[in-house]
């Protein structure tokens, strides 16, 4: 009996050991590391890289390992600028996905977001690094561009009065008449906002005032924005409406 006894003890033991020696055939690896954002329809869309993109930017970047099972996995993403040929740490962040707003932009700017890994078998003595391919793009510089006339008449053809620019950080605009009565104010959270061929128009007036057609003449504009670049813009300009007009050039 006790022969028996010993014996299975020794086959368990040996068994146990077997089973703690068994080390997987797997790793962690990295594919691409993603990175996401939302577009100007709503819809998520993932970076290209090298690409170039309006500030502010927002990211989310996602580690996307592959074979992780039974491992434990650390994450270290650094997020650098590169301005002027000189780098520049920006953040270090440990999640899995972490998020981060871009806001600097311009010609000597770009971007360059890595992630390293390290990881352990949590059954054993195995442990290992890697890398992901480096996530690069830049941010345009700003520009601000004012129209001096529309005419809002109704016929579907430059009937509300937009500013052109391109990645702002902050834009605020007021429009007067002729007597420098306020007429409409706004700023880039209050301001309907339409995308057109890589620019951001933001519409400022309908040619209305208290909800009446305004009569046809100059009316004047004040625009205070800052670019991603570090440029600050205060324009002024003149607004002609011209609804009068383009009714006779339709008869």
């Amino acid at each position: 009996m006790r022969r028996v006894l010993i014996s299975v003890v020794l086959g368990l033991w040996v068994l146990f050991a077997v089973k703690a020696q068994v080390v997987p055939d797997w790793y962690p690896k990295a594919d691409d590391a993603i990175a996401m954002y939302i577009n100007h329809e709503g819809e998520e869309e993932e970076v290209e890289v090298g690409g170039t993109y309006d500030a502010p930017f927002t990211l989310t970047f996602m580690a996307n390992l592959t074979d992780t099972a039974g491992y434990k996995v650390l994450y270290e993403w650094e997020i650098t600028q590169i301005k002027n040929g000189v780098e520049k740490s920006l953040a270090k962040r440990n999640e899995e996905t972490t998020t981060f707003t871009f806001t600097e932009g311009g010609v000597d700017v770009s971007y360059r977001v890595t992630l390293v890994f390290t990881y352990s078998y949590r059954e054993g003595n195995i442990t290992g690094e890697g890398e992901a391919e480096p996530i690069t793009f830049s941010l345009r510089g700003s520009s601000v561009h004012l129209y001096n006339a529309f005419s809002p008449n109704g016929d579907g053809t430059n009937d509300v009065f937009r500013v052109k620019t391109q990645s702002l950080l902050s834009f605020r605009m007021k429009i007067f008449n002729r007597w420098g009565q306020e007429i409409v104010s706004g700023n880039q959270d209050t301001l309907p906002i339409e995308y057109e061929n890589g620019y951001t128009y933001y519409v400022c007036w309908d040619g209305t005032y208290h909800g009446r057609r305004v009569e046809d003449g100059v009316y004047f504009i004040l625009v205070e924005a800052e670019g991603s670049d570090g440029i600050k813009y205060a324009r002024r300009g003149d607004i002609n409406v011209l609804t009068s007009l383009r009714k006779e050039g339709r008869q």
